[in-house]
């Protein structure tokens, strides 16, 4: 079943012919119009028997849950350690709804348009992405603390951007020589976060629409992923592959092990300064307390969150930098939430706010994410700096 011809039918559209099979592989840009037109003539044209698109489960809810943001528990995805992972959906969802809006097309219009085609005239539906959870969860796990910074500032500076993409950008998104470039610079820049979201979709997309081919079957999803897909069906692509990148690594022993070595590293420079100094060194305790809180409360503050906020950050950053089970940004984040709650206005207006800089911090949900991560970012610099005043304070 691995023997197969290949053509280019059309722009974007590849015909690839099995012994008694054939799939009609369209690459599309989520948020171009053109797109939905091709993916709508191809499936009144050619009549499949299975359509195929590039979501998962989550993906799908979120393209057709226009009030899906009203229905988010805040505290519950702070309180279960959710929020990074969060933020980074949010934001590339808010980065292609920016984008939309210069199109005409929704992001995920052409997924959309397949699966009412699909109701409308009976045809199996696939969904043949991995879940979307999996996926951060692996580029974050699986990414060094230095990538997952620029990784996470990738994704927030990503909203100031999208002015300056014109149609005709969009469009060269699914050429193959944009795309090259663009793959490579992430490669370059981001390589484990490349292998995660690109080359192992690549093989996961492969091999479940393999999986779920009919004797005609039209399968929709990015340009970027089309070559790699039709590199990954010349072989037969096993259930166990897919089951090995289809779940969420354990975090590394050093990873395990970290947020519990600093503590104990800087509970043994505490220990350290008692014994060589005769008794409690309260220079120490200070430094510790003063560069810790005093950072995360100025993330707050950066953030313009409320005051008890802003307090509950200096209070509480040189506190939970010692205990391994809890952020500062969590607790941060939990007292703005419950101080300061988003309102339904907020929730209505979420995906026009959050298109700009002045957006994030009129709109008190967006606001609520940035009290989380600056005073998250502003606990981790503090550790940082005060461990060596700790140490100077010993010499």
């Amino acid at each position: 079943m691995n023997k197969f011809t290949v053509e280019e039918i059309e722009q974007n559209l590849h015909l690839l012919k099995f012994e008694d099979r054939e799939l009609y592989l369209i690459g599309t840009a989520h948020v171009s119009a053109e797109s939905v037109v091709q993916v709508e003539d191809a499936i009144n044209k050619y009549e499949p028997d299975v359509i195929a698109i590039e979501l998962d489960e989550k993906r799908k809810e979120a393209i057709t849950n226009k009030n899906r943001y009203e229905d988010i528990n805040i505290i519950e995805i702070i309180k279960t350690k959710q929020m990074f992972f969060f933020i980074g959906q949010f934001v590339m969802g808010i980065f292609q709804k920016k984008i939309s809006e210069k199109t005409g097309s929704e992001p995920g219009a052409e997924f959309k348009k397949a699966m009412t085609l699909a109701m409308e005239k009976d045809v199996k539906l696939a969904l043949v992405d991995r879940n979307v959870g999996i996926t951060f969860k692996r580029a974050w796990r699986l990414t060094p603390f230095m990538g997952r910074i620029k990784l996470l500032a990738s994704l927030l500076f990503s909203t100031s951007k999208g002015d300056d993409v014109d149609l005709k950008d969009i469009e060269d998104l699914k050429g193959e020589d944009a795309l090259n470039n663009m793959i490579k610079e992430m490669a370059q820049e981001m390589p484990i976060a490349k292998q995660v979201i690109i080359d192992e979709r690549d093989l996961y997309l492969a091999g479940k629409i393999q999986h779920n081919l009919g004797k005609k079957t039209l399968a929709v999803v990015g340009a970027g992923h089309v070559p790699g897909i039709l590199k990954h069906l010349e072989r037969e692509i096993t259930s166990e592959e897919l089951a090995e990148i289809d779940f969420v690594p354990k975090p590394s022993l050093l990873s395990r092990s970290l947020p519990w070595i600093l503590p104990a590293l800087i509970f043994a420079l505490f220990a350290w300064g008692f014994t060589k100094g005769g008794g409690i060194n309260y220079d120490m305790i200070w430094y510790w307390i003063l560069i810790n809180g005093v950072l995360s409360a100025v993330g707050a503050t950066i953030a313009l969150g409320h005051p008890i906020s802003i307090i509950t950050a200096f209070i509480a950053a040189p506190i939970t930098s010692l205990n391994p089970t809890i952020g500062a940004g969590m607790v941060v984040g939990l007292i703005q939430a419950y101080v300061v709650p988003p309102k339904v206005k907020d929730f209505q207006s979420l995906s026009e706010d959050a298109q700009s800089i002045k957006g994030w911090y009129r709109n008190r949900f967006t606001r609520l994410l940035l009290v989380f991560i600056l005073s998250s970012l502003g606990s981790a610099i503090g550790t940082g700096v005060a461990l060596p005043a700790l140490i100077s304070a010993l010499s």
